[in-house]
């Protein structure tokens, strides 16, 4: 694993990478055993499916727009400078019901094996091979 250190500068990402997954954009910005963070963009009327993290927790810092998340029964509505805290084994999705992009810090900790799972499915555009590649990476789709 390539661990980051020291500064990481605007628009940087850990050994280059850009993943597009299901159209939406992703840039790891820090990577090490346990934790990493991605920048991500959704697109208006973008969306993650209902998952659940088997080995991670996971945090999104929205920076700028509105996302809305369901979990737990609930649908949790988060702007600019809001955290959305998501514990491992607990069932959330994902949803970008506005005109325009968001943007968000996406923290998943630890690590495990969601790095290898967003390479895996980079470039992806079929949500059923998204998901069929999830069990074999600790991510499970409901």
């Amino acid at each position: 694993m390539n661990e980051s250190k020291g500064l990481i500068k605007f628009g940087e990402s850990v050994m280059d990478q850009k993943w597009s997954i299901l159209g939406e954009r992703y840039r790891p910005i820090h990577l090490s055993e346990t934790s990493m963070i991605m920048y991500s963009e959704f697109s208006a009327g973008g969306m993650v499916p209902m998952h659940i993290h088997e080995t991670q927790d996971e945090m999104l810092y929205i920076l700028e727009g509105n996302m809305e998340f369901e979990t737990e029964g609930k649908v949790i509505k988060a702007g600019p400078g809001d955290i959305v805290s998501l514990p491992m084994g607990i069932p959330h999705a994902l949803f970008n019901r506005s005109d325009s992009v968001v943007k968000s810090l996406v923290t998943v900790s630890p690590t495990a094996k969601f790095y290898d799972y967003m390479r895996a499915i980079d470039g992806l555009s079929d949500p059923a091979e998204v998901m069929r590649l999830g069990p074999s990476h600790e991510i499970q789709f409901v």
